[in-house]
């Protein structure tokens, strides 16, 4: 018998940009969110019309540094934990309203963000 363990769901967010979900299938059923601070940074540089030059995982040069700052500065937990119900509101719920009525609910903890920081 072949059971699946994890489900992943890839998805772009408009604000935060390519990101993966992963659920598991049993209970407790823990969900992990992983974002990329980067793409974050590119995202809302996009948005706000501000030119920079990209690499794969990271922002070579921009236009605006001081602004590129800024975004990151204000990436926080708020942000982070709007996106985490956007999407935990979108996808399959493990658990009916009655189990929510009883307690039952996602908990959100996040992880110290990995800072690489490049000096030239």
């Amino acid at each position: 018998m072949v059971m699946c363990n994890q489900y992943y769901f890839y998805v772009v967010d408009e604000d935060f940009g390519p990101l993966f979900i992963k659920f598991s299938s049993y209970f407790p059923y823990t969900a992990r969110i992983c974002i990329n601070g980067h793409e974050y940074a590119k995202r809302q540089l996009a948005i706000e019309g501000i030119e920079f030059e990209a690499l794969d995982n990271g922002i070579l040069s921009c236009a605006d540094p001081v602004r590129l700052q800024q975004i990151l500065d204000e990436l926080d937990e708020t942000k982070i934990e709007a996106l985490v119900y956007k999407w935990l509101d979108r996808l399959p719920d493990p658990f009916v309203r009655e189990d929510h009525e009883a307690g039952y609910n996602y908990r959100i903890s996040i992880l110290p963000p990995c800072v690489r920081i490049v000096v030239r």
